[in-house]
Formats: C-alpha cells, structure tokens, sequence
C-alpha cells in the first residue's frame, strides 16, 4: 500500500514545514471532529515522543498516540485511551484468531451504535483463504477476505462502515497508512471534511 507518512525513526532532519500547534490546541480540534480521549485519561500519560515532535507535526503523532494500546490506563480495560482511533501494525494476520482480536477491537469501537458477538475466523495464508462470521445486534453475518500475505484486509472496515450506514448511524471508518502501522478513526461521516482540514491524509473506508 502506498505510505503516506514516515514513523519518527525514519523521518529525515529536515526543518518541519508545518505550523506549530500545541498538543491542547490539537486535542481541542480533534474534539470538535469526534476525537475524544476516554475519561480520566490523561493525554501525558500516552505519549511517546518528546513534546517538540507533536507540535512541530501536528495530529498525525497524536493520533498514533492515542489510538495505539497501551498499558497502564487504570480505569480502562480495554488498553486504549480512545475508542474513536485504532493505530496497529498492518501485518497482522497469520493464522486462526487474528481476524478474532481486529473484530474484538472493531466491536469495542462500535458501540453502542451496534452489538458485535459470536466472533469467528479462519485464516490460512498459504491457501490464500481467510473468511469472517459474526453476529451484529442478532443477524448472523460471513464474509470471505481477500488476502495479501499477512496484511489485515481492508476490507473489514467497508463491511463495518456499511453495517453502521444500515444501522442508520451517521459514523464511518476512514484510514490511512503511516508506513508502519495503519491509522484509522471512527466519526461521523459530515465530519470527514473538517477532519481532513488538520491533517488531509484520510481515505473513506466505504461510500456509504
């Protein structure tokens, strides 16, 4: 897939060619477009570069923050300091029960617009064969996946994105690839345009 960011170690020494914004500034824009961090989380607590770095290339180390799990968030069970971003490694995906934890992800992401149950899998990369079954607020559902060695499909954010259309949510999923990890948040669809105004490096993960 084509990288649309660098991670930290691999940016080069150039002088940042963006405006400086505080981390405050930048957790207040990102509210406005959905983006909220969980109750007593404190954003200090999940960050993992020096001040300068966030400010100097606003939203995107943030996001990454935010979005990756973590440990030592007291109040929450789940490792994440938000519900609305997920940042993780692409290469995600070898066998049996990979599909199983991105869902059980996906489903704490979800609700409570929709009730995500009875996760199951089937993942084998050398037959290029990978499949998902789940039930969504009582209706069984079964996917096939297509499959690229052992990168998650993106495929998985379009059925849930159409799931949420269905459902009559206006949320969506919308992604992006750091070039180490693949960056996705979860907002109201008539956001998107105020979300790619800070930082424009979203993709709709469906139409609908």
């Amino acid at each position: 897939m084509f990288s649309l960011f660098k991670r930290k170690d691999k940016l080069s020494a150039e002088k940042p060619t963006q405006v400086s914004i505080s981390i405050e500034e930048q957790l207040v824009n990102l509210e406005k477009v959905g983006i909220t961090l969980k109750k007593n989380v404190e954003f200090r607590d999940v960050l993992d570069f020096e001040i300068r770095e966030y400010e100097e290339r606003p939203y995107i180390h943030l996001l990454m923050s935010i979005g990756s799990e973590r440990g030592g968030l007291e109040s929450d069970s789940d490792l994440y300091p938000t519900n609305d971003v997920w940042c993780f490694d692409h290469e995600c995906i070898e066998d049996h029960g990979d599909y199983v934890r991105a869902l059980e992800r996906i489903s704490v992401m979800l609700e409570p617009a929709i009730r995500i149950t009875d996760i199951q899998d089937y993942v084998d990369i050398e037959a290029e064969e990978a499949w998902i079954a789940f039930n969504a607020d009582g209706t069984n559902y079964c996917y096939t996946l297509s499959t690229q060695n052992d990168w998650l499909s993106l495929e998985i954010f379009k059925i849930f994105s159409e799931l949420l259309a269905a459902s009559g949510s206006p949320k969506r999923f919308f992604f992006t690839d750091t070039g180490n990890e693949l960056l996705v948040v979860l907002i109201e669809r008539d956001r998107f345009h105020q979300l790619n105004k800070l930082i424009n490096i979203f993709i709709p993960s469906s139409q609908a």
